[in-house]
């Protein structure tokens, strides 16, 4: 089983963060900048944060296509041919790349296990019944996740072109030109259960097109992928689009936070430098300080690494200490959208 470790489901990654100080030495306010979530356009429910990832599309019409063999049949064909052609590879790979796309995501924990294809003997154009309660329920017990996401039905169509037109060259003679496209159209159809819950569906249709040309043939084929590859791209662009659905996105910010010493700041040092630990404790010393100045600005900056840890709560409570200790705009500011971020559930 393939089991993908939880990244916090509120992933901020710090980055260029040595140089984008964009202030006068004697400011004591400075930034930073780091990547918030965007919702998902079809977004889950916030109790759907792991999923088991499933195969339920392969029939037995499908093969597991060598490149070089498949190639050569589309040439004998004169590589003017419209198949459907079901490789087994081309929907393990739409597996497989969702689930990574998933977990980069930061939004989902993912296992999929290594006997993922269920059985199937409807031919590969039939979308099957949903799946019983009771299936989908263990399932989720036995890999311990919220969800069961199961790709129901794929297809790939292939439908290649190939002509040569004669043409007189000053210098050479009688010579060719050749032209070559490839078109693959496919179709993939998902249900994402929930026991308990009415699955949902995603279905998704669209078309991938490649075109050469060229003087030589040998030439002109190398500039577009071989029919095999052509079918693992497919699955790879179907797993993006799932993914571009149901994962959020993510956005460069600013983020502000306070200076104790303009010219030579230990916090500053130690944000750069990548060692947030460190900057929080050196923090929580500042926010005991007997100034209300020093210590409101000490809780603000500790609010902000909450935030840099996932933990929007707990930048939350750092933010009102520091509004009712002492109040300055950029915490007002702050705290309203760290409660956007809440209202988001983008967060736990």
């Amino acid at each position: 089983m393939l089991l993908f470790n939880r990244l916090k489901l509120y992933r901020l990654f710090l980055f260029c963060l040595i140089g984008i100080v964009s202030v006068s030495c004697k400011s004591y306010y400075t930034t930073l900048t780091i990547e918030t979530p965007k919702p998902a356009k079809s977004e889950l429910p916030a109790d759907i944060q792991s999923i088991t990832l499933m195969n339920r599309s392969i029939t037995q019409q499908f093969e597991n296509y060598q490149e070089d063999s498949l190639q050569l049949y589309f040439y004998r064909q004169g590589f003017q041919l419209s198949k459907v052609v079901l490789d087994m590879t081309a929907t393990d790979t739409t597996i497989q790349a969702l689930a990574a796309l998933l977990f980069e995501s930061g939004r989902y924990d993912v296992v999929v296990p290594v006997q993922r294809n269920m059985k199937r003997d409807l031919s590969y154009e039939f979308t099957p019944d949903t799946l019983s309660s009771l299936l989908v329920s263990g399932i989720c017990q036995k890999y311990n996740t919220d969800a069961l996401l199961v790709l129901e039905k794929f297809s790939t169509k292939v439908m290649t072109d190939f002509s040569a037109e004669k043409y007189n060259d000053p210098t050479t003679g009688l010579s060719h030109s050749y032209y070559a496209s490839m078109d693959l159209k496919y179709n993939a159809f998902f249900r994402i259960y929930k026991p308990g819950r009415k699955p949902v569906e995603i279905e998704l249709t669209d078309t991938i097109y490649w075109e050469s040309a060229d003087y030589t043939q040998v030439r002109l084929f190398s500039k577009l992928p071989s029919v095999k590859q052509a079918l693992t791209n497919a699955g790879i662009k179907i797993a993006l689009d799932v993914d571009g659905k149901i994962s959020p996105s993510w956005t460069s910010e600013k983020r502000g936070y306070f200076l104790f010493d303009p010219k030579n700041d230990i916090g500053q040092q130690l944000i750069n430098e990548n060692k947030t630990d460190e900057a929080v404790a050196f923090w929580k010393e500042k926010s005991k300080s007997t100034s209300k100045k020093i210590r409101g600005r000490a809780e603000y900056n500790l609010a902000l690494a909450s935030e840099l840890e996932g933990d929007i709560d707990g930048a939350i409570e750092w933010g009102l200490k520091s509004f009712y200790t002492y109040y300055q705009y950029q915490t007002e500011v702050y705290l309203k959208k760290l409660q956007a971020l809440k209202q988001s559930r983008l967060t736990k």
